[in-house]
């Protein structure tokens, strides 16, 4: 009858089809005294359709005789017609029918019909005389508000429900639920059989009998043994029908699964619990298109039913309607945030849409230690492989496999955990033997993320291979395989996996946006920007699609408004979603339209009240607009509604920091600290705090805890390097950077940080020592070869720096940074190619002024002073304060003798004031106009 929190029969691939609620029903003589009496008999006996019969013959003698109207509507909610039911018992009600006997069974209707938010306001605070009659109430409310997702007004309505009858037997059923849900099995176990102790025909009872034992003791055999005994009491009690059908159906006993829905039929003609159940049926047997034809019919049903939306979104998938199936999930999730199969599909669904981020953040509260969901942390596995995360790929797997004895999972658990006990050889061996003899690829998927995190990128690929001979129509394996292309570095390989992925799934959006981000590599901004705009056109509702497109046009340096007409066409396609809102402030906060920004942030938070990126974004635009007041509002705000609200208290350290409030900073910058230790935003902003006051000690013990949390990171001592920089103690700055390069496993990056900072204190030759030995004995480190080249750069020895710039390209080629520096260096010194190295940088990165600025550079030098005048005026619309590039603009304006516009750049330069660096240039280039 009541149900507080539903899950999923069965947790595997097939569990989709699995919903767990009903769709809409758990729950005569010429007189009308004489069919009244008619139907009661029929009731007895256990015929509702004759009794059904005898109320509407009573009603149409007279349509007053609220008894056969409260009657007709217990009938309709027995036999599955909830929102019939509902109508019927308020007109009783309306009649001044016996509130005691009506008020519980329109509770249950509303609940049965999916409508929690009626049921909650309507009786929230409401109290009947009878006390069955009150526990009745009381657990459809705490149904209600378990569903809405209010885990303490569910908590108390139970209790009301007890404390009016302790041995209520639905209200004690919906606590073993609860039980259940708290993953304490065995006292959910141990209350049901109190329960069927006092009454052994509670069908109710029997169905969370069986649910508990095919969920947490994987007893099948026990489980549709409790659901048989259910159906055997009230043969037309759904949820049972519905659990025998999908354990057939996990079993692949599709004949045993048309029986029992045949079985339905029989009872349920015409209800649209029977399209479900069709429609499940046709998607086992991959019989899409009518699978589509029924979810369709189901949403006309019950568009705001979670086993609708589950299955619509599972049927969208499948069918490629990945934006689509996304929404279904989301929405779902709105309505009953504890789904875990919503929950698994919509990770998968974010997955092929390109997005592992989201994907990893939506399965997150099925991760924890006591999780049971082992699709769960195989989809977690999936996404730390797309983030570049081999070692957490691992662990997710290994944590899967654990939870899931079937299909060779626990043997490749125990494989993987020998490879983290340091035998990778029996590791490997098992793992490979594993994959050879299962269909499955999950142990393959667990090799690839082993030999990923060894960076053995042939063995990871060998394992691909396998993948992809179990599952050629899988574009999942080609995906994969692209991905691993990337890490390495080979694009032209990258390319071809991807394409084969999309030939396979052409829905398959990482896929595109893998593509995209090569096109940009390759310096073809116009065939990325293509790819977007052709998804656009097949799907309108893409809006990940439309922000990818934006973002490819900002980049490309296309006009503002081009840009933002974008945007306003993915919020248009996603209204619900953040995202789009939040790339369209940040979008505006950069181009300086403040006024505009704040206008959209506050349509956001409109829409969505409760998002924290939406509320940070609005404090940020009022920050910048100087709103102090209205930012700090905002920021509490945040604060009081956050579950983690670290970040609101880093934000409001900001906004006091700008209005010298010191102290207040550092009482909220303690606050975030205290609330998430491992805020580096935070320990640094409070560093700089507690240094300018001179709280020297006090900084070096936030420094310490860091380096003691985490010996191998570099943030702990480049904080504490900060310290002694800032307390002018040299020699202590350089001691920590040398302890920190002494342990084991440590960055690399300290060692750029010791390089430069030694460069800082003006020892040059301890650095050009240092630097020889380590690039000697670490010839592989990019980073701290191309900060040598920077280094030759600032001592303007440009032979050294092309050298080294040089040998950083030939191992990242695509490198913006690189690209720029040896474009400047070769325009200097006057050899060919700058122009081609500035422009493969410029379209890299198309939006970054400094890589435009060099590029009309290398173009004047080449005397192609129109297009790097062009070029030089785009550099300074971009960061309009920045002097140097007016001063560059001034001279190519020269060069191409419009005077007139050298003068106005060097007049406004002029104006600065001595403050200027180059004023004395800027003053002696005026002389010479």
């Amino acid at each position: 009858m009541n149900t507080l929190y539903e899950h999923p029969s069965v947790p595997r691939p097939l569990a989709i089809l699995v919903l767990a609620l009903a769709l809409f029903g758990c729950g005569s003589g010429n007189t009308p005294q004489t069919h009244i009496a008619a139907g009661k008999e029929a009731l007895a006996k256990k015929d509702p359709k004759a009794a059904l019969v005898s109320f509407k013959n009573a009603l149409q003698l007279d349509p007053d005789a609220t008894e056969a109207r409260f009657l007709l509507g217990k009938v309709l909610l027995v036999t599955g017609d909830p929102s019939t039911a509902a109508s019927e018992l308020s007109r009783a009600l309306e009649g001044k029918y016996d509130s005691d006997l009506v008020v519980p069974q329109l509770a249950e209707a509303w609940l049965r019909a999916g409508d929690y938010k009626k049921v909650v306001n309507t009786y929230d605070n409401f109290s009947l005389k009878s006390k069955e009659a009150n526990a009745s109430l009381k657990t459809s409310l705490a149904t209600a508000w378990g569903a809405l997702g209010n885990k303490t007004k569910a908590e108390k309505a139970l209790a009301a429900a007890l404390e009016a009858k302790p041995d209520f037997g639905p209200a004690r059923v919906l606590k073993a639920r609860a039980l259940a849900s708290a993953s304490d099995v065995d006292g959910a176990k141990a209350l049901i059989q109190q329960v069927l102790a006092v009454d052994a025909n509670d069908h109710e009872a029997w169905h969370i009998l069986g649910q508990l034992e095919v969920f947490f003791k994987k007893n099948t055999v026990a489980s549709n043994e409790s659901f048989r005994k259910a159906l055997a009491i009230n043969p037309s009690f759904i949820p049972s029908h519905l659990s025998l059908i999908s354990a057939a159906l996990a079993a692949k006993d599709i004949p045993g699964a048309k029986a029992q829905a045949e079985r339905l039929r029989s009872i349920l003609p015409k209800h649209p619990q029977t399209v479900f159940v069709d429609a499940q049926i046709a998607f086992a047997e991959k019989d899409w298109g009518k699978a589509k034809e029924l979810s369709q019919q189901l949403m006309k049903f019950g568009s705001s039913h979670v086993g609708v939306l589950q299955f619509s979104g599972a049927v969208e998938g499948q069918a490629g309607s990945l934006v689509v199936a996304e929404s279904r999930f989301v929405k779902a999730l709105q309505i009953d945030p504890t789904l875990p199969v919503a929950r698994r599909n919509l990770g998968q669904t974010y997955l092929r849409l390109g997005q592992p981020q989201r994907a990893l953040e939506v399965v997150q509260p099925l991760l924890g230690p006591d999780s049971p969901y082992a699709d769960a942390h195989a989809v977690a596995g999936d996404a730390y492989l797309r983030l570049n995360r081999p070692a957490d790929a691992e662990a997710a797997f290994l944590r899967a496999a654990a939870l899931d004895p079937g299909n060779e999972r626990v043997s490749t658990a125990i494989a993987l955990a020998q490879l983290s006990k340091g035998n990778p050889d029996g590791a490997f061996s098992q793992l490979g033997e594993i994959a050879g003899r299962t269909k499955d690829t999950f142990a393959d998927q667990a090799l690839v993320s082993a030999r990923l995190k060894r960076r053995e990128f042939d063995a990871a690929l060998a394992a691909v291979d396998s993948m992809a001979k179990k599952q050629p129509n899988d574009a999942s394996a080609p995906e994969l395989r692209g991905r691993i292309y990337l890490e390495r570095r080979d694009y032209a390989a990258a390319r071809l996996a991807f394409e084969q992925a999309l030939k396979i799934d052409p829905q398959l959006f990482a896929a595109t946006a893998n593509l995209a981000a090569l096109d940009g590599l390759e310096g073809k901004p116009a065939q990325a920007r293509a790819r977007f705009e052709a998804v656009v056109k097949a799907d309108a509702k893409n809006h990940f699609a439309r922000m990818a497109l934006a973002d490819i046009l900002s980049r490309s340096g296309a006009p503002l408004d081009e840009v933002k007409a974008v945007l306003r066409d993915a919020i248009t396609a996603a209204p619900t979603e953040a995202a789009p809102r939040l790339q369209m402030i940040d979008l505006l906060l950069k181009k300086r339209q403040y006024k505009e920004a704040i206008a959209v942030a506050q349509d956001a938070a409109a829409a969505m009240p409760n998002d924290m990126a939406v509320l940070d974004a609005v404090g940020r635009a009022q920050m910048e607009t100087g709103d102090v007041e209205q930012a700090v509002s905002t920021f509490r705000r945040m604060a009081s509604i956050d579950q983690n609200p670290a970040l609101a208290y880093v934000r409001l350290a900001d906004v006091y920091k700008a209005n010298g409030k010191r102290a207040a900073a550092e009482t909220a910058l303690r606050k975030a600290i205290e609330l998430q230790p491992d805020l580096l935003e935070a320990q640094q902003q409070l560093i700089e705090i507690l240094i300018n006051a001179n709280r020297t000690k006090d900084a070096l013990a936030i420094a310490r805890q860091l380096q003691q949390r985490n010996p191998k990171d570099s943030v702990g001592y480049a904080f504490e390097a900060l310290i002694h920089k800032k307390s002018k103690a040299p020699d202590e700055l350089v001691a920590t950077y040398r302890r920190a390069l002494a342990v084991p496993g440590g960055s690399p990056d300290l060692a750029r940080l010791l390089y430069t900072a030694l460069l800082g204190l003006k020892r040059d030759a301890e650095a050009d020592r240092f630097a020889e030995g380590w690039i000697k004995e670490h010839p592989q480190d990019v980073a701290f070869d191309y900060q040598m080249a920077v280094t030759a750069l600032t001592r303007s020895d440009l032979v050294q720096a092309e050298t080294r710039l040089r040998r950083v390209l030939s191992q990242r080629p695509n490198n913006p940074l690189a690209l720029n520096n040896l474009a400047w260096v070769l325009a200097v010194q006057e050899k060919p190619g700058a122009i081609e190295f500035a422009q493969k940088a410029v379209n890299l990165m198309p939006d970054r002024p400094a890589l435009i600025d060099t590029l009309a550079m290398a173009l004047a030098a080449d005397k192609q002073y129109a297009k790097a005048l062009e070029l030089q005026k785009t550099a300074v619309a971009l960061a309009l304060k920045d002097s140097g590039l007016r001063l560059n603009l001034a001279k190519i304006a020269l060069k191409a003798g419009d005077k007139t516009l050298a003068k106005t750049e060097l007049e406004a330069l002029r104006a600065v004031g001595p403050s200027l660096p180059f004023h004395d240039e800027v003053k002696q280039l005026l002389q010479s106009i």
